[in-house]
């Protein structure tokens, strides 16, 4: 089976790849810049999402080597910390052209290879921020809210085609990497007073507690992919709870929720 895991220079995608290469698949990854100190148990591929050429080119170079693509996982992601008021439109539209646009230019670039297959399976990931609009993450949250409407969409389009499309719905992971930098910041027109920077705290403190781990999330996702009938929707963790509270608890109970998510940070 070969599995194409795009945003794969760290984090949850190095990982997923190692372990799905220790059982046996053909495994790609994708960064968007060459890196020369990256050592890792699988080629990595540059592809820069914002840019059509590139993901049709690196689709098309798996594609002329391998002959076929049977899994996309969509690790490509970013995040900052910041209010509506806080967070420029620059900032934000950056933001929604990897998470958004990004991840749809790839679906549309793989797409027409599982059609000819006959087959084939798109992972999304989403997280905890595709069931909840968190304050001083509208940007981030609302990017994972689209990112879940166009997958649930494109599931329904795919069924008929045999192609699945699956959304994974972790919460914060615990890694080996400082609490914040490239892949997590607060916006520059945070002022030192401003709740922003108690969030990135909160999440910082989240993410070091958590008791999901990537190696974790990459075996739950290797079952997903591994199975017969795959699920639209894999809440983990809390995402689990709250899925159900979101169905039938009204506003004042979700409002609870969420001062709970956030320490009322």
């Amino acid at each position: 089976m070969v599995v194409l895991i795009t945003g794969a220079s760290g984090g949850l995608g190095q990982v997923l790849g190692r372990a799905l290469v220790t059982k046996g698949f053909v495994v790609y990854g994708t960064q968007r810049k060459p890196v020369s100190d990256l050592t890792s148990d699988f080629p990595m591929l540059t592809m820069e999402v914002g840019d059509p050429d590139s993901v049709a080119a690196c689709i098309q170079h798996v594609v002329e080597r391998e002959g076929r693509i049977d899994v996309v996982v969509n690790c490509v992601n970013q995040m900052f910390i910041g209010s509506v008021e806080e967070a420029t439109v620059d900032e934000v539209r950056s933001l929604y052209e990897t998470n958004v646009f990004g991840v749809l230019r790839i679906c549309k670039a793989v797409l027409p290879v599982m059609r000819r297959q006959g087959e084939g399976t798109i992972v999304n990931m989403s997280s905890l921020g595709g069931l909840i609009a968190a304050p001083m993450m509208s940007a981030y949250t609302s990017a994972k809210f689209a990112l879940e409407a166009m997958s649930e969409a494109l599931y329904h389009e795919m069924r008929p085609h045999g192609i699945d499309v699956v959304i994974m719905q972790p919460v914060a992971m615990r890694m080996e990497r400082p609490a914040s930098g490239a892949h997590l910041r607060v916006v520059a027109g945070a002022g030192p007073d401003s709740r922003s920077h108690r969030m990135l705290d909160k999440m910082a403190s989240d993410t070091a507690e958590s008791g999901l781990t990537p190696e974790a999330v990459a075996e739950k996702i290797h079952q997903v992919i591994m199975r017969k009938k795959k699920p639209l929707r894999v809440p983990m963790d809390r995402a689990r709870a709250i899925t159900l509270v979101k169905r039938i608890a009204p506003q004042a109970v979700i409002d609870r929720l969420v001062d709970g998510l956030i320490g009322k940070s």
